[in-house]
Parts: structure tokens; sequence; C-alpha cells
């Protein structure tokens, strides 16, 4: 190959990757004029629709002058002052979709006695906005606020839920805004940068076409608090390798109380589905063990 081709080739991918953003495929919202219609909803999402009404509030709340909307369950069948009823789980979601896609995980919280508020962010579902990085970290901050804000929940058992994209705005709450007692990650991302060398030939830098700055790598040392991590050996979104080990392995070196979960015949979508029973267990005693 003529060495001019060989030296201008690389010059050319420098510049297109210099105008073009990794941004718009980190998410994939969808919306809706209401949450929970039949036709916006997938079987495989395992949806069961087992929450009384009477116990899901809707709330709409204020980030970055757009209005997003979430949804705040109460527990039921538990007495009132029982530990579970006292811990709030705030979840933030993947990628992908809206509220409705995750409110099979939702459903499966609150089935072990937890309270639980899932909210969308911006440009999701009927959230106001456009999403990014500085959009979904308000946004979580926002959620976080007004859970804090509520008379019924106990502010020093808030736990941060994050799955898949989730992972950055449950880590970020946790490392630079407000310590929780617990924190869990489902099937994390390591990095924007991470992200990037998987779908790149050269090692770029994830800033240099992203400009989220999503890095769990950086921010999960500076959380105080027990961190729990699922992740399927099968995941072929976030490769365990390149992922969630690399967060354990952060961890190990950082002598930060932890506990991980590999499960054997899960991909990126399945976890709960594929552990079954041993699920609910393994959620219950971590946040027994470090919550109470």
């Amino acid at each position: 190959m003529n060495k001019r081709i060989v030296i201008i080739l690389p010059c050319l991918l420098l510049l297109l990757l210099a105008c073009f953003s990794l941004d718009s495929f980190l998410f994939e919202p969808t919306e809706v004029t209401e949450y929970f219609q039949p036709a916006d909803m997938d079987t495989s999402w395992h949806v069961r629709f087992i929450i009384p009404d009477f116990l899901i509030e809707p709330d709409s709340l204020i980030s970055q002058g757009n209005k997003i909307y979430g949804f705040f369950v109460k527990p039921d069948g538990l007495p009132e002052h029982s530990f579970e009823s006292q811990v709030t789980i705030i979840y933030c979601h993947g990628k992908g979709e809206n509220i409705n896609r995750y409110w099979g995980r939702v459903e499966l919280l609150w089935e072990m006695g937890y309270k639980v508020f899932i909210f969308d962010y911006q440009g999701y579902g009927k959230s106001e906005g456009s999403p990014s990085a500085a959009a979904c970290y308000a946004d979580g901050e926002a959620a976080l606020d007004y859970c804090r804000s509520r008379s019924d929940v106990d502010t020093t058992k808030i736990i941060y839920y994050g799955w898949s994209l989730g992972s950055f705005i449950a880590t970020h709450l946790a490392s630079d805004i407000r310590h929780p007692p617990a924190l869990i990650l489902e099937a994390p991302i390591a990095s924007v940068s991470a992200v990037t060398k998987e779908g790149t030939v050269l090692n770029f830098p994830g800033s240099y076409v992203a400009k989220a700055d999503f890095d769990n790598e950086q921010r999960i040392t500076k959380v105080n608090a027990p961190i729990l991590i699922l992740y399927g050996r099968k995941d072929e979104t976030a490769v365990p390798e390149r992922h969630a080990k690399v967060l354990i392995d952060i961890l190990g070196k950082a002598q930060k109380p932890y506990e991980s979960h590999e499960v054997v015949n899960a991909g990126h979508d399945d976890i709960p589905d594929v552990m079954g029973n041993e699920y609910t267990q393994v959620i219950n005693n971590f946040i027994t063990q470090h919550v109470q």
C-alpha cells in the first residue's frame, strides 16, 4: 500500500472521529403520551401489573428546567415499621425505551417489601428535554432530592440501584452527591472509554469521541458504601472482562467493601430472570446486612 495512503487514512479517521460523537449511541429513548399502555408494552419485559394502583404515586420533578416523570411505589402487606418498608430504592434504568421497559424490575423490588422510586431521564417517556450525561446526572439528583423531601422516606435508608447505563447515574449519586448506606450495580459499564475501545481499532480515549462524563472507573473508589455488583457471564453488551470485572478489580485494590455475583447463564438484560429466587435472596441479604 502507498505510504501516503497509510499516513492519510489514520488522519482521515481522526478527523471523522473529531466530528463524530458517541453520545447519540448512548441513549435510545422512546416517548409516550401515557405510561403502561398495552400497545407500548413488550411481553419480553415481564411486566405483571401486580402492584395495586393505590400504591403507585405518579409525580413530576424539575431537572435543568425540564419536567421529568417518575413513580413512587409504596410497599404493601408489611407492618409500617418493618425493616423492609423503611428502605427506599432509587432505580436508575438503562439506556433504552422508558419506565415501561423497567416496570417488571420495579415489581421485583416491590415484592421484597421496599419502597421504590423510578424516574425517566430527560427525553425519555413523557419527560421533557434531551438526554445527555449532564442531564442524566441532574435527573438523578432531582430524584434523590424528591425522595429525601418525602415525609414517608427514612433518609438514612435510601439505596441507589443502577442497571447498565443507570450504573453511571447511581455511582455519580453515591460518589459525588450523597453517600448511601449501600449501592447496587447490575451489568455495570466501566466507562465510555471502555466502550470506545471495544468499538474502534485504535485506543482513543472515550472523551475524544464522546462528550459524556460517564466514568465509573474513576468514581467508584470515592463511594463510601458497600457495593453489590451483579453481572452475567454471557453479557455481550458490557463484556465482564472489560467492565464489571474491571470495576471489581479496582474495588479490590482500593480495599473497598463490595460483593460480586457472576450469573453463569445470564447476559446483559436477563440477570433477575436467570437468577430466579436467588435474585431476591442476594438483594435482601445485601440490604439487610449493610443497611440495617
